[in-house]
């Protein structure tokens, strides 16, 4: 019910307003939404920025969601399928046109889904293994994102189109014909959204998932958005109707079909019978034909393959084709409608859906090379025959649990597969978790190299043939020594000589990731947020002293205490030029069926990015946000030594706290929950409730939510807002009440902290405290303290009465 009232308000609020007559209504009357694109574009236009800086802005905007599977989506997929099926009904009975029968029909379906809802078992029987996973993704793709992508390209463009009576000089179209840019024409921008997936590649901690995991899941991705094309090409086959006699055909098209003869006798045999005047709706056949063996070629099914696409490339083509011949036609409106909205599907998910990242830990890395590299410098000193034990060591003795050396060399090979079948696009990054220097980044091109290199036994490798991939290395910093070193460790690898040339053969653009989890995880939150703010600003130095382009990836969770809240705010309190118009990040476990499960969502939750990088992308928004963030970096510092002192003071100085957590909390049920095919911790933690030091940062925030104190989402907050008072004073105070008004950083980083302190339940989580004996009192007293000290302080700084008092929801 959350979510269908989201869908309301978001109506509610676009509806447009009634016209003079009252019975028609223009968008001319109505204000954009809070949030679009439209409103974006509009404060753009209010600060000065005329349609062709607007139009160059655009032109660079990136948005880049990376789907997780993270393991902190409770529901089953059972469950979750029986939530859209509820949706579906509560839609259907939100049409005001239904009839009463109609009515009574919708309604007696959805107490039937509903019964059956209340006695299916919420909680897995069996661990969804990493197969599982792929297919689970697979379902937002096929309901929503493939169809969502075109409705907000749309959206941008129409946001973006120049008005004519206020710069008629930039209107588009012909000015002989009097088009307008609300007429049909084409789109101002390509497709501005790419999506990431690490389902089926992050094998960090995992042992679960292998070299064939990641075959499979591009396998399975490719299939599903090459049957998505080829029922798009179908549908429009049947709709694009127009008689056109055969020598009036433009040439190319004329060619087109003579090809298509050639390839595909029989299916055009039956469209010409079909369709013997309508030479459209026979090309749409064809390139349904053509989309049909594609996807057997992709996926290894047993059918035809002659005369299949080599690469999404060909598709474009030929819908260029198509839609410069229906222009010709006079047809327009069908060139730039559902054709458009092809094209924008394909240039958004190629013939590959999600572009498939590769994570490993950076241990993992150095222990392979350790074994690998001699047995290439052995083979390049022309010795003898590596022997046969060794070469099964490979494949048996682990290097970590469940990873051995020969795994390491099969995952590259994969890579390697995968470029040569799908191109580079499909899987090409390759993230290093717990990056600590320059030498972590080599290590991944160096196994690249010798996964080319080294002869291993077929049984050892999965039968992949050796190749060298084509890599962009993605070092992803989230340790507090990481965080505050990662200038240096990126001006290092950016001066090296061997690493420059790498990077000149990929464009001289260079990807770096930020972890949110674990770096809360061991600083504490405000402690970690402010470490990441001057990460980044560190980071975008670094870059632009060496001439590179950078992208910088957010590793967000859902929950505050994992960098999660409000995506737009987080946005625009970014450090100054950490954005340049590109914005990627992870979207994780439940947060992806909460922005992606239904198209409105999804078309909103992909216009408050485009609205919140497009108004941070502009040199106005970073020149004001280096002003106030020089001014503010001296109180951001003390603030967060101060938190750092006091979180681990309690998480990792008091000996008493491991055991109040895993008495206090849930976290040894938390562990055993079938939530993931991931293990709760790195390693083989010994016993259910795995040591803090080894268990990841998921269920670390998952079970103190749990415990209603959300503890990693404030904590040392209080603390740092009584030593700066109890150092500066009333004026202190005030000059951090001015900081939260100017300095989007601190804005949002204290909202997430309102928001997360008022769903702290003292009274519930004392009575989990009260399960940790006398040891668990003395702790949970110093929680209550610190919470009292937070909320006071936070009430101080922002000017409200209480917690929310200003009608946010918690969200």
């Amino acid at each position: 019910m959350e979510e269908r009232g989201r869908i309301r308000a978001i109506r509610a609020r676009e509806a447009l307003p009634a016209g003079p007559d009252h019975r028609t209504a223009t968008r001319d009357l109505a204000q954009p939404l809070d949030g679009s694109v439209a409103a974006a574009v509009a404060e753009l236009r209010a600060t000065g920025l005329d349609d062709a800086a607007i139009g160059e802005l655009a032109g660079r905007l990136e948005l880049s969601p990376v789907l997780t599977a993270h393991p902190t989506e409770a529901r089953r997929r059972t469950v979750l399928v029986a939530l859209r099926r509820v949706a579906a009904l509560i839609e259907q009975l939100d049409d005001r046109r239904l009839g009463t029968d109609e009515r009574a029909e919708a309604r007696r379906r959805l107490l039937e889904e509903l019964t059956v809802l209340w006695q299916t078992a919420e909680v897995r029987r069996v661990a969804p293994t990493p197969d599982d996973e792929i297919r689970a993704v697979m379902v937002f793709f096929d309901e929503t994102l493939f169809t969502t992508v075109p409705r907000f390209q749309r959206a941008l463009d129409a946001a973006l189109a120049p008005d004519p009576a206020r710069d008629p000089a930039r209107a588009p179209g012909d000015p002989a014909t009097g088009r307008t840019p609300r007429g049909p024409r084409p789109p101002l921008v390509p497709s501005v959204v790419r999506f990431g997936s690490w389902v089926g590649g992050d094998r960090d901690g995992n042992p679960n998932v292998t070299a064939e995991t990641t075959l499979e899941a591009v396998r399975v991705a490719a299939d599903h958005v090459l049957r998505g094309y080829a029922a798009v090409a179908r549908r429009l086959m049947q709709s694009v109707a127009a008689v056109v006699p055969r020598s009036e055909l433009p040439p190319a098209i004329s060619n087109r079909l003579a090809s298509d003869e050639e390839a595909f006798p029989e299916t055009m045999r039956q469209l010409r019978s079909r369709f013997a005047d309508e030479p459209f709706r026979q090309r749409l056949g064809a390139i349904a034909e053509r989309l049909r063996r594609t996807q057997a070629w992709a996926t290894g099914t047993p059918a035809p393959t002659t005369g299949r696409y080599r690469d999404p490339a060909e598709l474009l083509d030929e819908i260029d084709e198509i839609q410069r011949a229906l222009v010709e036609r006079r047809l327009e409106r069908v060139a730039w409608g559902g054709l458009a909205d092809l094209r924008a599907q394909v240039e958004t998910f190629g013939f590959h859906l999600a572009s498939l990242e590769i994570r490993q830990h950076a241990a993992v890395h150095a222990a392979a090379l350790a074994v690998l590299e001699p047995l290439v410098t052995r083979a390049a000193d022309g010795a003898a025959p590596i022997p046969p034990r060794e070469l099964l060591e490979l494949g048996t003795a682990e290097l970590v649990p469940g990873v051995t050396a020969a795994e390491v060399v099969a995952t590259c090979r994969a890579v390697a597969s995968i470029q040569s079948r799908f191109g580079e696009a499909a899987c090409r990054r390759y993230v290093i978790s717990f990056t600590r220097g320059a030498d972590d980044v080599r290590a991944v091109l160096r196994l690249a190299a010798i996964a080319g290199e080294v002869a291993l036994p077929a049984a050892t490798t999965s039968g992949l043939p050796a190749g060298v991939p084509a890599l962009d290395v993605v070092p992803l910093f989230e340790s507090a020594d990481a965080l505050t070193t990662c200038g240096s460790i990126l001006d290092e690898l950016l001066g090296d000589p061997a690493y420059r040339a790498h990077l000149a053969t990929r464009g001289d653009e260079q990807e770096v990731m930020l972890g949110y989890s674990d770096s809360n995880k061991e600083s504490g939150f405000l402690a970690a947020n402010w470490l990441l703010h001057r990460a980044q600003a560190d980071l975008v130095a670094a870059a632009r002293r060496h001439g590179v382009r950078l992208t910088i990836f957010h590793g967000r969770g859902g929950a505050i205490g994992r960098g999660g809240g409000p995506t737009n705010r987080a946005i625009r309190a970014l450090a100054p030029g950490a954005l340049g118009g590109r914005l990627k990040l992870t979207e994780q476990g439940e947060v992806i069926a909460a922005h992606y499960a239904d198209p409105v969502i999804a078309r909103r939750e992909l216009e408050l990015m485009a609205n919140a990088v497009l108004l941070a992308s502009t040199e106005a928004h970073e020149r004001e946000l280096a002003a106030v963030a020089a001014d503010g970096a001296a109180v951001a510092d003390e603030l967060a030594a101060v938190a750092r002192d006091a979180y681990r003071a309690l998480v990792w100085d008091d000996p008493a706290f491991p055991a109040f957590f895993r008495d206090a909390t849930p976290i040894a049920e938390l562990s055993s929950l079938r939530l993931g095919s991931r293990p709760a911790a790195r390693g083989r933690a010994a016993g259910p409730a795995p040591a803090i030091a080894d268990l990841r940062a998921i269920p670390w925030v998952f079970a103190w939510s749990q415990a209603r104190l959300d503890l990693p989402g404030w904590y040392g907050l209080g603390s740092a807002f009584e030593a700066w008072e109890g150092r500066h004073g009333a004026d202190g105070v005030a000059r951090l009440a001015e900081l939260y008004r100017r300095w989007p950083f601190l804005h949002s980083v204290l909202d997430n902290a309102e928001a997360i302190l008022a769903r702290v339940d003292l009274r519930l989580g004392r009575g989990f405290a009260a399960l940790a004996g006398e040891e668990g009192a003395r702790i949970f007293a110093a929680i209550e303290a610190e919470h009292a000290r937070a909320v006071a302080g936070l009430l101080r700084v922002t000017g409200k009465r209480g917690l929310l008092a200003d009608g946010r929801s918690i969200g």
